[in-house]
């Protein structure tokens, strides 16, 4: 079942070389929670401060998290990724994105070229649904490879309508 793994499985030995890393830190995290309808009481619970929520708050598609989840899609939807590179020396990551049912989808560029580590590059990938899922989700992936690793991210898609 695609729901009982994703990434952020963790390998010990992988995690040491990583590869490709998405950064994730409480800026995201009070995003998520505005995102989800907080009141500024109840992040300032948490922060200590008060924080306010952008307007319109950011999807939470657009979370910059290694897996990629879309509810209740309408209509065409663009997903935003930043990945930073972790590694030796100049490298290419090609991708590989796996067919997700009743969904046409691709990834913008489709080959990430850093010159160095701690290099940021963003990616979209364009989900054109043409047929609804009816109430249940879809699953793909994008893989990115170079010639030492392996960075997958799972993807689960909800069509609510065309």
């Amino acid at each position: 079942m695609p729901f009982d793994y994703g990434s952020g499985h963790i390998n010990p030995a992988a995690a040491i070389d990583p590869g490709l890393i998405y950064d994730y830190d409480t800026n995201n995290l009070i995003d998520f929670l505005c995102s989800y309808g907080a009141s500024v009481a109840q992040i300032k619970n948490l922060t200590g401060t008060p924080v306010y929520c952008k307007n319109p708050p950011i999807p939470s598609y657009n979370f910059n998290y290694p897996s990629i989840g879309v509810f209740n899609m309408s209509g065409n939807v663009s997903v935003y990724r930043t990945v930073t590179y972790v590694g030796e020396g100049p490298t290419v990551y090609y991708s590989k994105l796996q067919a997700i049912t009743g969904v046409r989808s691709s990834v913008y560029p489709n080959v990430l070229r850093f010159s160095k580590s701690g290099e940021k590059l963003t990616y979209r990938i364009d989900f054109v649904p043409y047929k609804s899922s009816n109430g249940s989700f879809e699953f793909g992936s994008l893989t990115w490879r170079n010639d030492v690793h392996m960075v997958r991210s799972p993807i689960a898609v909800n069509v609510a309508s065309v």
